[in-house]
């Protein structure tokens, strides 16, 4: 028999969390694809929302989801409500295929991580990425890409500040700000078949 929390907030907790299971399941074995952060926000979007309604138990209970949602003038990907606790969700993909700038992908990674603490009016905030390319999650970086890294097993200490290694060497200036998180931060991830992923709580 499955027990399905009482506690509102820990209900919404299992809710993502066992959409978040459904997913990766479903993508390692090739039941869904991903090509880009946009169709792994639809795909677990769509999980959180059906298990959502179906874990409304009592009368009165109600949940609803927003994608892209706006707060402090910049959207969050996922935001759902349940009752009076509301969770804020972002989300990274970074595919192989795309030969993207890794140390501007980690950077990005640090980046809404610190966003996410920062938040105040949010029960529940989550960090997810997914990525099917080993060098963020297994490669013992260097240089700049030491200084942002994201490799399993990282740490971040509270209030150390994270100053990128590039600052005032770039023409584009969006990721020269030094970082610092409230709390410490470490990386550990996982995996299903070829895909890699994370999925922090972060309070």
């Amino acid at each position: 028999m499955i027990n399905v929390p009482v506690d509102h907030k820990d209900r919404l907790n299992y809710v993502l969390d066992l959409a978040w299971n459904i997913f990766i399941k479903r993508l390692a074995l090739g039941r869904i694809k991903v090509n880009k952060e946009s169709s792994m926000q639809l795909h677990y979007a769509s999980l959180i929302n059906s298990l959502g309604e179906l874990l409304c138990l009592d009368k009165d209970d109600v949940f609803t989801i927003e994608l892209e949602h706006s707060y402090q003038a910049k959207n969050v990907d996922i935001v759902c409500y349940y009752n009076n606790n509301r969770p804020a969700v972002e989300l990274k993909c970074f595919k192989k295929s795309s030969n993207r700038a890794t140390d501007n992908d980690m950077y990005d990674v640090l980046k809404d991580i610190e966003r996410l603490l920062n938040f105040n009016d949010f029960a529940i905030k989550r960090f997810v990425c997914l990525t099917d390319n080993p060098y963020y999650v297994q490669v013992q970086h260097s240089g700049q890409a030491e200084i942002v890294s994201t490799s399993h097993g990282s740490l971040y200490v509270h209030e150390k500040p994270i100053v990128p290694g590039w600052i005032g060497k770039r023409q584009d200036k969006s990721r020269d700000r030094t970082l610092k998180f409230k709390s410490d931060i470490g990386f550990e991830w996982f995996q299903e078949n070829e895909w890699y992923f994370l999925n922090m709580r972060l309070n």
